[in-house]
């Protein structure tokens, strides 16, 4: 029986598709009939039963004791329910039909923005790419005119051999073939030598090329994904909001078509599905859309900056101390520490047989000067020292003895190596000293392979022998729990543990013409590494203070300084760190300032040199 009454109830899908026909809605005004009593007019409505049209007689048999209501009052009761949800609808109406034109205007900025982005990469992709190439251009002409260079002084130097050996006797012809290809080996590894430089750095450059390359194509990849990705997103939003648009033009036509009927029963029948429908989409018109700022702005960022570094050369001067009663015909220094409130201490040869150890104050005066007869030579003895605490300083001397010297009271304790080492060549000697404060070790070099470790009480601990490449402890130092060892015979230093393995070479692909050797280290209390490098060229001895970093050993600065500069030590004055630095023969002491501890990785050899340091 309810079939005959299909046409008056108002389906949901009907209102959503816009399937609500002007037949439908004809229908649904018509007087509706009693679902039971076919021929009989509905008069009352059937809340119990769905708004179900009932008549008269029904209410006294099967709608008995039902929710039964006047057709017309019903109606105005599911308006009133109707009215506030169509008022929140149309509050939403102006956002809603607002965002396709936010969609469109994103679109477009997103695709002006792939342009820009795409535009800007090449360009600076470009710019970095030329900057290599003019690089690279650079580094061919200092190739050019280094190997230029080297090849004039083969030449000077060969014609002058030639020279000597045409004036010369018949029985010198074999000396100066001799030195003609001790000549040619040296400058053939000096050339090969810059050659491979050369070729180190125009491999680092084409490193930069492949990196940079790589660059650009990652931040390609990484555009493109991005912009996919953005354009799908807004894609996703457009349909969404397209859908929801659509199901509100829906529901607006059918609310309005319902309510223009004016029909009680059209109203009771249509409203509560309307009403029922309207809350899904008044949940959808809430949600918030993402920001579309984020939709056309990448977070991409440039093509990195190609950056061509060198070594720094320092021009300052510096003030000389003077070390008043101190010098003297025979008087040398070969070694240097620091003894604590501004002094120093400074030892040396003093006459033949005799050593000196004398202490000085920051201003240069003798605070007390001991000389020490060496028993176990008759000729020049050098003594070697380093910085044991404030009070006291360990000192080594040829032959083969090790000491400590109090700098107050001027008690020397000593003992010689020999007599607790067996094994004691006759021609072995004593070269530097180091102390190694963490496990209180005085440790010496000798000019071979082998050091000899005391404690702080001079009680012999254990040997420590070298690597086969280190043939001359000529300076060592203590860093970082490793030592550094000043090989001159090798004319290299190296990086080697407290059991004698070898860790790493630091650098000297700084220094220019000249066969360099290292003479003195020390380091300061931020492990930055302070060295003099040595050479005889052209009749004339010079010498270069250098500055390496803690962790990668790489050169950060450099000075000329004193020719006859022997040895250098940290010196604190007033809370500041000074470097000093002593000369030999001449007995000079020269104050620096420590340098600056920014990293300059080396790349390029100077063509310019600095001035020494004046006295």
């Amino acid at each position: 029986m309810l079939t005959d009454h299909q046409p008056h109830t108002l389906k949901l899908d009907d209102i959503e598709t816009k399937k609500l026909t002007l037949d439908k809605l004809a229908a649904l005004t018509e007087d509706p009939m009693c679902d039971v009593h076919v021929n009989e007019n509905a008069k009352l409505c059937c809340s119990t039963c769905g708004n179900l049209p009932v008549c008269v007689i029904c209410t006294y048999s099967k709608h008995k004791g039902h929710d039964l209501h006047d057709v017309t009052e019903l109606a105005k009761n599911e308006r009133k329910l109707l009215e506030p949800k169509l008022a929140e609808l149309n509050k939403h109406k102006v956002k809603l039909y607002d965002l396709p034109k936010k969609v469109k205007d994103t679109t477009i900025k997103l695709k002006e923005s792939v342009v820009n982005v795409t535009e800007s990469v090449k360009k600076q992709h470009k710019e970095q790419a030329h900057k290599i190439k003019d690089k690279l251009a650079e580094v061919t002409n200092v190739r050019e005119r280094g190997i230029l260079s080297i090849e004039n002084l083969r030449k000077v130097e060969d014609n002058q051999t030639s020279s000597n050996f045409e004036k010369e006797l018949n029985q010198l012809r074999e000396k100066y073939d001799n030195i003609r290809k001790t000549t040619k080996w040296k400058y053939d590894d000096k050339c090969k030598g810059f050659k491979e430089y050369c070729n180190r750095i125009e491999e680092q450059l084409s490193r930069k090329v492949e990196s940079l390359d790589l660059n650009l194509k990652n931040l390609t990849t990484k555009k493109e994904l991005l912009a996919k990705r953005n354009e799908d997103e807004l894609k996703e939003i457009s349909e969404s909001c397209e859908q929801i648009i659509n199901r509100y033009e829906n529901f607006t036509i059918t609310s309005s078509s319902v309510l223009s009927s004016n029909d009680d029963w059209t109203d009771v029948q249509c409203i509560p599905d309307i009403r029922a429908a309207c809350e899904p989409l008044i949940e959808e018109m809430k949600k918030e859309f993402p920001d579309f700022t984020s939709l056309y702005v990448f977070p991409i960022s440039d093509i990195t900056k190609v950056t061509f570094d060198d070594v720094t050369e320092t021009k300052h001067e510096e003030p000389v101390i003077d070390a008043l009663g101190i010098k003297g015909k025979r008087r040398w220094i070969n070694g240097i520490a620091s003894s604590g409130e501004g002094h120093f201490v400074i030892t040396g040869i003093e006459s033949e047989g005799y050593t000196h150890i004398t202490v000085i104050n920051k201003k240069g005066e003798v605070v007390r000067k001991d000389q020490i007869q060496n028993q176990r030579s008759r000729s020049f003895a050098l003594r070697y020292c380093c910085s044991l605490s404030n009070r006291t300083v360990a000192t080594a001397c040829l032959r083969d003895e090790v000491s400590i010297y109090d700098v107050h009271s001027g008690v020397l304790s000593k003992r010689n190596i020999s007599d607790v080492i067996s094994d004691w060549p006759h021609d072995r000697f004593v070269s530097c000293v180091a102390f190694d404060p963490l496990n209180s070790h005085i440790i010496v070099g000798t000019g071979s392979r082998y050091m000899y470790v005391f404690d702080d009480q001079l009680r012999y601990s254990h040997t420590i022998t070298l690597p086969d490449v280190i043939k001359y402890s000529y300076d060592i130092t203590v860093h970082r729990g490793s030592l550094l060892v000043c090989d001159s015979i090798g004319k290299r230093v190296y990086a080697v543990t407290m059991k004698g393995n070898l860790i790493y070479e630091l650098m000297k692909a700084f220094l220019d013409v000249g066969d360099w050797i290292p003479t003195s280290v020390c380091t300061d209390k931020n492990d930055l590494i302070y060295m003099l490098w040595s050479t005889y060229f052209s009749g004339k001895q010079r010498c270069i203070l250098v500055q390496y970093s803690q962790n990668d050993r790489r050169l950060l600065t450099k000075r000329e300084v004193d020719g006859e500069a022997s040895c250098i030590t940290i010196l604190e004055v007033d809370g500041t760190d000074k470097l000093l630095i002593a000369t030999n023969e001449s007995i000079k002491l020269y104050t620096c300032g420590i340098y600056p501890t920014s990293v300059i990785p080396c790349l390029k050899i100077k063509q310019s040199r600095t001035r020494a340091i004046l006295r």
